[in-house]
């Protein structure tokens, strides 16, 4: 138990930004505001970041994870559930989805200032399978990730490859049944499912438009395709304008396979595994995130 500070920040250099200028600056900078200890690991396995973090975190009354949304997002499983225990985010990764939802600035200086400041809202999550989430995606997207992690998570690079080795998964839609609180809302082929409580993946995109972090429910998309629809869908995320999907909410969503055949499911940009039927579940008010709320 730490006698001193009650701040750490938690930084993983396995995240492929944790070596940017801007980020070392942000902890620095962060470090001397709260006053915090500090605490460096270096991996790209879940398991291993969350053991790493169950060790340490205990004590703390903040916990600044210092790494990508995956990085976050196992911060979530360790804090939630510990009263006290109040999350900050310094971005390090390639998307950082969660610094639009939080309204993190980019710049150091002001970061450590929201951080310093400490204001703080609970956060809904997704709960699928062991993990906690703000965004999951089933489906192709999931297979994108998937490879982008395989081949090393190199940023722009990386995560342009891993698209172009995924664009054949494109032409094999799966066959599923969406069901969301009890009732089937979709049955025939996808080429994903988004589900959330932040409208935002990666690089800021708004695919989830009206999906809310205090709704106390989820927010679904759902993408039958083909190929060129969802193009159409992509351009739309990139420009901001609202997606022509519809948005479904709930508290409780199943996807199953209909042929079988394993459905792969990305929970905050991480792969988590793939399976004929999966089960989300809202997590109301989960964890306390520092952000820009007013």
């Amino acid at each position: 138990m730490p006698s001193g500070p009650r701040a750490a920040i938690f930084l993983n250099r396995g995240a492929g930004g944790a070596g940017q200028e801007r980020v070392e600056r942000s902890v620095e900078l962060a470090r001397h505001a709260l006053d915090a200890d500090l605490h460096v690991t270096e991996t790209r396995e879940p398991a291993e970041f969350e053991a790493w973090l169950l060790e340490l975190v205990p004590g703390y009354e903040t916990a600044v994870i210092v790494g990508g949304d995956g990085s976050l997002g196992v911060g979530y499983n360790v804090a939630a559930g510990r009263e006290g225990v109040t999350l900050g985010y310094i971005p390090a990764g390639f998307g950082n989805a969660s610094a639009h939802l939080l309204r993190l600035p980019r710049e150091p200086e002001a970061l450590a200032d929201v951080l310093r400041q400490g204001e703080s809202r609970p956060v809904d999550l997704v709960a699928v399978g062991d993990r906690l989430a703000l965004f999951v995606g089933a489906g192709w997207d999931a297979r994108v990730a998937g490879r982008y992690a395989a081949a090393g998570a190199k940023r722009m690079r990386g995560w342009a490859t891993a698209i172009a080795q995924s664009v054949p998964d494109l032409l094999s839609r799966q066959p599923v049944e969406v069901i969301a609180d009890g009732w089937s809302v979709h049955r025939g082929l996808i080429e994903l499912v988004i589900i959330g409580t932040t409208p935002y993946y990666g690089r800021g995109l708004r695919v989830n438009p009206g999906a809310r972090s205090d709704a106390g429910q989820m927010s679904m998309r759902i993408y039958p395709g083909p190929a060129p629809r969802l193009a159409i869908e992509a351009g739309r995320w990139v420009l901001g304008a609202r997606p022509r999907a519809d948005r479904i909410d709930a508290r409780e969503i199943t996807i199953r396979s209909l042929d079988g055949t394993g459905i792969p499911v990305q929970a905050d940009g991480d792969l988590v595994g793939e399976r004929p039927e999966w089960r989300f579940e809202l997590r109301p008010a989960a964890v306390r995130l520092i952000g820009r709320w007013s």
